[in-house]
């Protein structure tokens, strides 16, 4: 479920800076996720010793996420934004970003979230059988 909640969390980031409608990612062998974005861009993610991720994007963005006492993540981008994730009561999480974005996700019978942004965006995700998430926007 960790890993999920940081997958969570880098499909969060990265639509919230490119306008993709779709994405795809698969657990790779370093704990983390090899994703690919329908504007072409990828990343892939790695598990890090503070109980979250270290991603790398191929337009050559970063992101560092650490587990929170919250349930939730900590992430800080190269672009020098922050965002901070808890666990909510309806199986997802909720993420405020600090330039005063939000995003509340819950879990889904297709084993993913559905996702609802504070600008009024939506996105469902599902299991897929790589380990990782499909999800359209």
């Amino acid at each position: 479920m960790k890993f999920k909640v940081v997958l969570l969390g880098s499909i969060l980031f990265a639509s919230s800076l490119h306008p993709a409608f779709a994405d795809s990612c698969s657990e790779n062998i370093t704990g983390g996720y090899d994703c690919r974005y329908d504007d072409g861009t990828t990343s892939t993610s790695r598990a890090n010793i503070m109980g979250g991720q270290d991603t790398e994007y191929s337009d050559g963005r970063r992101s560092t996420s650490r587990a929170n006492i919250m349930g939730g993540q900590d992430t800080e981008y190269s672009d020098g934004r922050r965002s901070t994730s808890r666990a909510n009561i309806m199986g997802g999480q909720d993420t405020e970003y600090s330039d005063g974005r939000r995003a509340t996700s819950r879990a889904n019978i297709m084993g993913g979230q559905d996702t609802e942004y504070s600008d009024g965006r939506r996105s469902t995700s599902r299991a897929n059988i790589m380990g990782g998430q499909d999800t359209s926007y």
